[in-house]
C-alpha cells in the first residue's frame, strides 16, 4: 500500500507560476525587449561583480546583479514556459508538502540563481541573456531526489501524472533529464542555457543533503 500524494499547488507555486506567465505575457504583448533588458547577460554580470569587487560601488551594479533574480521569470517562447511551469507544478508541490511552502519558494530562488551563477562562469564575457525557471526547476528536482535517496516518501500523485508512482521512479525521471543536460552541456549543444540546469540540480542535491542531515527521517511519518 502507499500514501496519496494529490494536492493542487500550495499558493505560493501557483504564485510563482502566475507571476511567471503575467511577465510573459506582458513581454509577448507590450515589451519584446525586456529580455535583453533584465535578462542575465554574462559580461554585465561579470563586469558589475568585479566592480563590486574592486571597492566599487552603486545602484547601477547592484541592480546588474539582481538580473539574475529577474532572469528566472522571463522565457524565451510558449514551449519554453510550458514546460517550465508544468515541472514546476509537479515538482514545487512536492518540495512544498515534504519540506514547506517557504523552503520550496527558498529552494526555487536560491538553485535558481545558483544555476545562472554556473552558467555564468562557463562563459564570462558571453552576451546572449540567461533566462528561464529551467534552473530553479531543476533545482527543485535535485531537491526531490535527494529526499527520495534519504527518506521514506509518500508515493507522489500530482496532475500530470496518471497515477501514483513509486519516488523513486519520479526522481530517477529527474535524473535522467540531468544526465542529458551534463551529456549537452560537455558536447557544446548551443542555444540553450544547460550550465543553469546542471548548477541548479547540483544544487537542490545540496540543499537536500544538509536538509536530510539534520532530519534523517521524514517528518511525514
Amino acid at each position: 500500500m502507499f500514501n496519496e500524494l494529490r494536492r493542487l499547488p500550495h499558493p505560493t507555486i501557483v504564485a510563482l507560476i502566475a507571476m511567471a506567465t503575467a511577465v510573459f505575457v506582458v513581454e509577448a504583448a507590450l515589451a519584446p525587449n525586456l529580455t535583453l533588458d533584465y535578462g542575465a547577460v554574462p559580461s554585465r554580470l561579470t563586469s558589475a561583480w568585479n566592480d563590486l569587487a574592486g571597492g566599487g560601488g552603486g545602484v547601477n551594479n547592484a541592480a546588474v546583479l539582481l538580473t539574475a533574480v529577474w532572469a528566472l521569470f522571463l522565457h524565451a517562447n510558449v514551449e519554453h514556459i510550458l514546460l517550465n511551469m508544468v515541472f514546476l507544478w509537479v515538482f514545487g508541490t512536492l518540495v512544498s508538502e515534504h519540506l514547506g511552502k517557504w523552503w520550496a519558494v527558498g529552494v526555487f530562488f536560491v538553485t535558481g540563481v545558483c544555476g545562472n551563477i554556473a552558467q555564468v562562469c562557463l562563459n564570462l564575457q558571453s552576451d546572449i541573456p540567461i533566462v528561464g525557471a529551467s534552473g530553479a526547476v531543476c533545482g527543485l528536482e535535485g531537491v526531490y531526489l535527494g529526499l527520495a535517496l534519504r527518506w521514506r516518501l509518500p508515493w507522489p500523485d500530482v496532475w500530470p501524472l496518471a497515477h501514483p508512482i513509486p519516488p523513486l521512479q519520479l526522481a530517477g525521471f529527474a535524473a535522467l533529464g540531468a544526465a542529458y543536460d551534463i551529456y549537452s552541456l560537455t558536447i557544446g549543444n548551443s542555444g540553450i542555457a544547460y550550465g543553469a540546469h546542471v548548477g541548479g540540480f547540483f544544487s537542490g542535491l545540496l540543499v537536500a543533503a544538509v536538509v536530510t542531515q539534520v532530519a534523517p527521517r521524514y517528518r511525514g511519518q
